[in-house]
């Protein structure tokens, strides 16, 4: 456990950020490239036909997942976020999302949280105005990195792969929630795209 001021820093703390060991080292600056402002539209679709789950197709995840007929666009959020490094291992986000659903309808959520290295691991929180949302990371390349989360009661299985070039950060992924079977293909899957400002 990680300490500071003496008291333990918990994975879900974004107030500080965790003392650095000598295993983070491994991931020094690894956010660096998200700094700065970006937008752009996060697409959420669900699966109107599930099949079998193929575990080649959910590692090897490419656009052309999304242009299956069975996927019907659910929804649409317009996003803001603002990436600050405060060190190589720790750097705060700030989320603005505008939600609009198939009847048109928006809705607007303010979240802000951390990616940070914390005993080794790469992390990402996100305080959302309903809950906290906390993924473990890995990096896949130079410009990637993989997100995902597998919790249980009620259940939530993700995950992200985040590709960030000079001045577009793009993102495609899938979710299990509460009653998918994950015998099957994912019920929802996500793709965003936004440019740096």
């Amino acid at each position: 456990m990680a300490f500071a001021c003496g008291v333990s820093n918990k994975i879900d703390d974004i107030s500080y950020a965790p003392k650095v060991v000598e295993a983070d080292e491994q991931y020094a600056d690894v956010y660096k490239p998200l700094d700065g402002n970006w937008k752009g539209i996060f697409k959420i679709y669900e699966d109107q036909s599930r099949g079998k789950r193929s575990e080649n197709d959910l590692k090897n995840l490419t656009v052309d997942h999304l242009r299956r007929p069975s996927l019907k666009l659910s929804n649409t959020v317009e996003v803001e976020q603002t990436y600050t490094s405060e060190s190589p291992y720790f750097q705060r986000v700030e989320i603005k999302d505008t939600y609009t659903n198939e009847d048109g309808e928006t809705t607007n959520a303010v979240s802000e949280g951390v990616n940070k290295v914390q005993n080794g691991k790469m992390w990402c929180v996100v305080k959302k105005p309903d809950e906290t949302v906390i993924h473990e990371g890995n990096t896949e390349g130079e410009h990637t990195i993989i997100w995902q989360r597998s919790e249980q009661k009620p259940q939530k299985v993700e995950y992200f792969k985040e590709t960030v070039e000079e001045t577009v950060y793009e993102i495609i992924g899938y979710g299990y929630y509460d009653g998918d079977d994950l015998e099957l293909s994912p019920r929802y899957w996500f793709y965003g795209k936004y440019e740096k400002q």
